[in-house]
């Protein structure tokens, strides 16, 4: 605007420019000819006249400048219009039938980084893990690879331990229909939490039945997963997915002979209102397992006893297993207060059932074959009652799946704190009891309180988790 004003009063000068030299000679004219007349103002003087053609003369010589400043530049505003003028109108190319556009950001993946600053101290007894450290730290990497697929790599780096990838794996983008392929390591999708990282828990720790099913780190995969959604005649949300790989080390399948695991998860997704969801889903995962730890102990100690001549037996590594779930999870979060107020309640249940052996004789070496049934899950429910607070209880009941006679029940509570999306403080109090076949995995503890504190940021583009 100030511009504009600057221009409109130097072209009213200009063009007050040849009107003053009349207006002065009308003036004197006046003068001479009457001696006594006088007009209503009072005429300018020739001192006044000349600085007004000096001002004018200066304003000119501003233009001038002006002018030959703007012809010396290069005319990069005209350029771009004068080749779109002369250039024919091609439209763009476009891609093919449901491959989504390219992405703007093919060359800048998205990188963030995630640590979890933990501390945990028990109040029964002193333990190793008691005291504060950088539990885990993350680096995740997520990008397009073209119309076609995407890349999500994460990287952790758990404190004590080596650096390793907790996924990566490539997803396509443009199959026909709703299918959708992925491709390397990743979580299982058995059930709700196994999916998660740890970041992105509830609480601090993880349940005990997912702990002792599946184990420290989740049910993890390197191997392929196809997702579909399934058609229905009420056009209702249904997700069917189906993996197979070799599954990484833990409880459930063991990789000693790369066995090949299969899962089957299958979920639907309700609305009963505008203001709440409900999720019902259930898994089914078989595989192969080794020896349990408790037959592994029968035999070192028969044979340090003397009992037993060292490798007169060895035990089956390729034994069957299967561990099967039920999850459900019902969501409220009003539309009006969505930023203040939610609920959410997350119940599974899970079953392992596998077949283990046992030492039944020494004379002669003989083992025995059985198979054992384990139960185990968690409730947990969620409440916020701000917009940076929530609050948490969670209730564990888990038995073994190699000793369906151990059983350890727990029960949490939790405070989550908020300041904002990118970062998280909790604290969690936890209370355990274990029968007496279970205290014995665990030296002898019957009970046992712990208390956890957690505090999560989080830098960089991190992307949503699954809802």
């Amino acid at each position: 605007m100030r511009s504009i004003r600057h221009w409109v009063g130097i072209a009213g000068l200009l063009c007050l420019a040849p009107i003053a030299p009349a207006t002065a000679q009308e003036a004197g004219t006046a003068q001479t000819g009457s001696g006594t007349a006088k007009s209503g103002a009072e005429a300018p003087t020739r001192e006044e006249i000349e600085a007004l053609r000096r001002e004018i003369e200066q304003l000119r010589a501003q233009v001038e400048l002006l002018k030959q400043r703007l012809a010396t530049q290069p005319s990069s505003a005209t350029a771009p219009a004068e080749t779109a003028a002369t250039a024919p109108l091609l439209p763009p190319p476009s891609p093919p039938p449901g491959a989504p556009a390219r992405s703007q950001g093919l060359l800048n993946p998205a990188i963030s980084a995630v640590f979890q600053a933990s501390g945990m101290a028990s109040l029964q007894r002193r333990n190793e893990s008691d005291g504060f450290d950088l539990s885990e730290a993350e680096i995740a990497l997520q990008s397009v690879v073209d119309p076609y697929s995407k890349v999500d790599l994460f990287l952790t780096f758990p404190a004590g331990g080596t650096p390793e990838v907790e996924e990566g794996f490539v997803s396509t983008l443009a199959l026909p229909g709703s299918l959708q392929l992925k491709g390397g390591r990743f979580k299982s999708a058995f059930g709700k939490w196994n999916t998660l990282h740890n970041h992105a828990f509830f609480t601090v720790d993880r349940p005990d039945a997912l702990v002792n099913f599946l184990g420290d780190e989740s049910l993890t995969n390197d191997g392929l997963s196809l997702s579909v959604l399934v058609p229905n005649p009420r056009d209702l949300y249904i997700d069917s997915i189906t993996e197979v790989g070799t599954s990484r080390p833990g409880p459930a399948f063991n990789e000693d002979h790369r066995n090949l695991s299969w899962l089957e998860h299958l979920s639907i997704f309700l609305n009963p209102s505008a203001n709440s969801s409900f999720e019902v889903g259930v898994t089914a995962s078989v595989g192969r397992t080794g020896a349990t730890e408790l037959v592994r102990t029968e035999i070192d100690a028969a044979v340090t006893a003397g009992l037993l001549a060292p490798g007169a037996v060895t035990p089956d590594d390729q034994l069957a297993s299967r561990v099967y779930g039920i999850d459900l999870t019902y969501k409220w979060k009003p539309l009006q207060q969505n930023v203040y107020r939610s609920f959410t309640w997350q119940t599974e249940f899970l079953s392992s059932r596998r077949d283990t052996q046992t030492l039944a004789s020494l004379a002669p070496p003989t083992l025995a074959t059985d198979r054992i049934t384990s139960y185990g899950g968690y409730s947990y429910i969620e409440w916020q009652t701000a917009k940076r607070w929530r609050i948490g209880g969670r209730y564990d009941l888990s038995e073994l799946p190699d000793d369906d006679g151990a059983r350890i029940r727990a029960a949490s509570g939790v405070v989550r704190f908020q300041p904002s999306e990118f970062q998280e403080l909790r604290f969690e109090i936890k209370t355990t009891r274990r029968n007496d076949v279970a205290a014995l995995r665990f030296g002898g503890d019957e009970r046992d309180t712990q208390v956890f504190f957690e505090w999560i940021p989080v830098i960089g583009a991190h992307g949503a988790h699954k809802y």
